[in-house]
């Protein structure tokens, strides 16, 4: 092979990497109708017919995303069925234990909606997961607090519910053999393509394990259920509990379709229907919710979904939206045997002028053909930050007749979420309607359900010959899942970083260079609208609602470093006022640590303790500090590292108050090489007038009346550090 051969294939090869990553593809040839319509599997036969049908259109364009079985499909699990299934009544919820004592309870989206988390806790005892082990603690008095219970669990555990004496753990193993697919034998598969060996002897499983608790020191297994696939979230709404399992389906030639079911140990207690629509994923999976009683134990119901793969879930009430990403599909035509790279949009007049790149096209000998590769240059000059407002506001405008010329031509391919609405009602799975809106989610809190109407903040993405062009979106959707109002194409160039809905309102922070923080009106749904605007440094990655009128906003401070860019620095806190809608103002901020510092209530609201009541914020940080510090006759030039926690009292007239500190650790090297330390604390609770403050080696109970003070330490089942790279600054 030559050397000029060699250097064209390698170019083309990265074309292709490009087109991959940006999604900037023409439209499939063919392609299935697209329906909201819903219809129910009668058998696994119509399941693999469904996956060849639609699987062979990609075929026939030569893109193949999942190979199909050619025999041999299971009808189900392969074991007992119960005949008659123990439903019995709706149990009422259980109260919390008795007493007077006040106590804290996790911090969740939805009031009456509760989240699982690793730690739990009510007005006595603390229920945690450390390590591999269910641990229960008497914490209260405190004085007196010990670890009374050490349950081992042989499968990972992701988290818990505890409702009254009932306590609900979820856990992820993977099935045994002969409850998972087979692989294809070595005489099946010849004569077969096969792109890598067909291998599934084992596929992942969801375990929710009721204990008994009534006596804490001594919990027993009420019922113990395994559901097919990965454990992806749950919600418990009075004693109900609603999980949500995903299998993705990977088939290889002669491979077993196995249908997810409910088992209580080798007994399968619910069969759920598998529902489908008729429409082409580019990866598909088995999406299965499954409702059961805490208090009883029973099982209730169970409905499979076959979707697309995503896992951000929205939970009132009364539904559950569960929601994934959709990307434009990449097709690839097939010419006498040899793989054809699309003809991309045609380039796009106007560029960013002298300040930028203009788009540029590249012509790409294939061998069999030529095609033009559009390869979007950066999005925005280096130096964009420093141009003047009208040089910006032109790139800008270039980049939006950009994409509205992709629209006109049918060429703006780009990335949706799709949405499902299933109502949730006793215990039964009952699916509505389906919902598509252009853009992407941030996380949960960029859904809200309010006066039945569904709330989306979305970011979308578009390539064209002008650069990437972002914006970000409000869209309003109906019970029915039809959109019924939106505003689009705010804060041209940035990212959403936190959304919160508090009623007929939208608080968005996005972030580039600097952090927008947006109010918008959304009281008539069909016209959302910009109510006003504060632009500061910094962003927000969780907003929290102070009271009606004020907002907590926690995240980092950003400065402009000698290159004009943006660099990250400690965490910041900041209380908003939006008693005036039109005019926003941040009323105290502050900033802990340098960069490099880093906090669990950044990436998980549940880590985010706050009581209004009793004047009480409590953050866990990790405090990176930049000063040197010298060590005999030598400078020490590694990182001085804090970990504990941060109290607060908060109010609009005095800002944020420190009213101490609780100290788990400090160290000068482990975290910043490697990005964790068993002494960060992950929570915090009170029980009472009690702070208890949790890492993974221990917990601190400190009074709330002196948080300097520390009634006691109870050590917790440790597994030393773990290390693993954490990008700093990155969001």
């Amino acid at each position: 092979m030559s050397h000029k051969k060699y250097i064209l294939i390698l170019c083309v090869s990265l074309i292709l990497i490009a087109i991959l990553a940006t999604g900037c593809v023409s439209t499939p040839a063919t392609t299935l109708p697209v329906t909201s319509e819903l219809k129910k599997f009668s058998s696994t036969a119509e399941i693999e017919q469904y996956i060849r049908n639609s699987t062979a259109m990609e075929q026939q364009n030569g893109y193949v995303s999942n190979l199909v079985p050619t025999a041999g499909i299971s009808t189900g699990v392969n074991v007992p069925q119960r005949a008659d299934l123990e439903k019995g009544g709706i149990a009422n919820p259980a109260s919390a234990l008795g007493g007077t004592v006040g106590y804290s309870q996790t911090n969740v989206q939805v009031a009456g909606v509760d989240e699982p988390d690793i730690v739990k806790n009510d007005d006595t005892y603390i229920y945690t997961i450390s390590g591999s082990t269910l641990v229960i603690i008497d914490a209260y008095p405190a004085a007196g607090a010990s670890v009374i219970s050490k349950t081992d669990i042989s499968d990972t555990p992701k988290d818990l519910f505890v409702i009254g004496d009932r306590l609900v753990l979820f856990t992820t193993g993977t099935g045994t053999p002969e409850n998972s697919a087979q692989p294809a034998s070595a005489e099946a598969a010849v004569g077969q393509v096969m792109p890598m060996p067909p291998i599934r002897y084992y596929t992942p499983v969801t375990h929710a394990i009721v204990y008994d608790i009534s006596d804490r020191k001594n919990p027993k297994v009420m019922k113990d259920y395994t559901i097919d696939g990965d454990y992806i979230d749950a919600r418990m709404i009075g004693s109900l509990v609603y999980m949500v399992t995903q299998e993705q389906i990977y088939l290889y030639a002669n491979d077993h379709v196995v249908v997810p079911a409910v088992r209580e140990g080798t007994m399968t207690v619910v069969q759920p229907d598998v529902w489908y629509f008729n429409n082409r994923e580019s990866q598909y999976t088995f999406t299965t919710i499954t409702s059961l009683d805490a208090m009883s134990g029973n099982e209730k119901d169970a409905q499979t979904y076959l979707l697309g793969s995503g896992n951000i879930l929205y939970v009132s009430p009364n539904a559950m939206y569960v929601s994934y990403q959709k990307y434009p599909p990449v097709i690839y035509t097939v010419q006498g045997g040899k793989e054809i790279i699309p003809p991309q949009p045609a380039a796009v007049n106007g560029g960013l002028g002298s300040s930028g790149s203009a788009g540029v096209s590249t012509s790409v000998d294939t061998g069999s053909s030529s095609a033009k590769i559009a390869v979007p240059p950066a999005a925005l000059p280096a130096d964009f930050n420093s141009l003047t407002d009208a040089q910006r506001q032109s790139i800008l405008n270039n980049l939006r007749n950009a994409e509205q010329d992709l629209i006109r031509r049918q060429e703006a391919d780009q990335t949706t979420t799709v949405v499902h609405k299933i109502a949730i009602k006793d215990g039964t799975i009952t699916y509505i309607a389906k919902g598509e809106v252009p853009g992407t989610l941030d996380n949960q809190f960029s859904m809200d359900e309010y006066n039945n109407n569904l709330r989306l903040a979305t970011t979308s993405s578009i390539y064209t010959q002008s650069g990437q062009y972002t914006y970000n979106n409000v869209y309003v959707l109906d019970g029915t899942m039809t959109t019924i109002g939106s505003l689009t194409h705010i804060a041209e160039q940035e990212s959403i970083y936190s959304t919160r809905f508090i009623g007929d309102r939208l608080y968005m922070v996005t972030f580039k260079r600097i952090d927008p923080f947006f109010v918008i009106d959304l009281s008539t749904p069909e016209n959302p609208t910009i109510l006003g605007k504060l632009k500061i440094p910094g962003y927000s990655d969780y907003l929290h609602p102070y009271d009606a009128t004020h907002i907590i906003g926690i995240g980092k401070e950003t400065t402009t470093n000698d290159w004009g860019g943006v660099s990250t620095s400690g965490i910041k806190l900041a209380l908003f006022d939006v008693s005036d809608v039109s005019n926003p103002k941040q009323l105290d901020k502050v900033q802990i640590g340098d960069a490099g510092s880093d906090s669990a209530a950044l990436t998980d609201h549940h880590a985010f303790l706050f009581d209004k009541a009793k004047n009480l914020l409590v953050i866990p940080v990790r405090a990176v500090s930049a000063s040197q510090v010298t060590k005999g006759d030598y400078y020490n030039y590694q990182q001085q590292v804090w970990y504990g926690a941060y109290v607060f009292g908060l109010t609009p007239q005095t800002g944020f108050t420190l009213r101490g500190t609780v100290q788990h650790g400090t160290g000068d090297n482990g975290y910043y090489y490697y990005g964790s330390s068993t002494s960060d604390v992950k929570r915090s609770l009170y029980i009472d007038n009690v702070l208890y403050t949790m890492s993974a080696k221990q917990i601190k109970a400190n009074s709330l009346d002196d948080i300097n003070t520390t009634i006691a330490t109870i050590p917790l089942p440790g597994t030393g550090d773990v290390y693993y790279p954490v990008p700093m600054g990155i969001k």
